[in-house]
């Protein structure tokens, strides 16, 4: 498995835990793009495993796996040549001036995508033009909660975070063009 380049487990790995990831660092050490969708079993180390066993990623996405932002995302800033970034519903640990410690020291940086609900202060910092560096598009979703269960006894604690709408920061070469998207539910 050494010569896999992309690897996409979304929503077939639900079991996948922190020392899964580890076997996965060392038998596919080529990989430069990586998505993980409803690994829920995931802990916040998993961002640290994840960086220090491919700081070559050049997409990494993360959707749905539990409490992995919880205590934060730096340890991502040692992928110094992602371009794309989307983390959605991991947990409320990322910083408001993400966006903009991310463009700083992510060079190759173009695309982010984050949930307000993973916020730990509420929101996020969005860069002026200058301080942009390379980013050129940036989505910032607005989450709420819908029942995910028919049955009445279960629906409190069977809530899930679904997008109400997304705000869409495209940066051309002279101007930010600013767009919210609806989402459907």
């Amino acid at each position: 498995m050494e010569n896999l380049r992309k690897l996409r487990l979304e929503r077939v790995t639900p079991w996948m835990t922190d020392n899964d990831l580890v076997v996965l660092t060392q038998n596919c050490t080529n990989l430069v793009e990586f998505s993980l969708v409803g690994c829920r079993l995931l802990s916040p180390d998993s961002l640290r495993i994840i960086s220090h066993g491919w700081p070559g990623l050049t997409f990494f996405q993360l959707e749905d796996c539990g409490d992995v932002t919880a205590t934060g995302v730096s340890s991502l800033f040692n992928c110094r040549a992602l371009e794309h970034i989307l983390l959605r519903h991991n947990g409320q640990g990322i910083h408001r001036s993400f966006i903009l410690d991310a463009a700083s020291k992510m060079p190759m940086l173009r695309q982010i995508s984050l949930d307000l609900c993973d916020a730990s202060e509420g929101d996020f910092d969005i860069p002026n033009f200058a301080d942009r560096y390379f980013l050129s598009n940036v989505k910032i979703a607005r989450c709420k909660f819908q029942r995910s269960s028919s049955n009445v006894y279960f629906q409190e604690a069977h809530r899930r975070p679904v997008h109400k709408d997304t705000l869409v920061l495209v940066w051309s070469s002279q101007n930010l063009d600013r767009t919210v998207v609806k989402e459907r539910l």
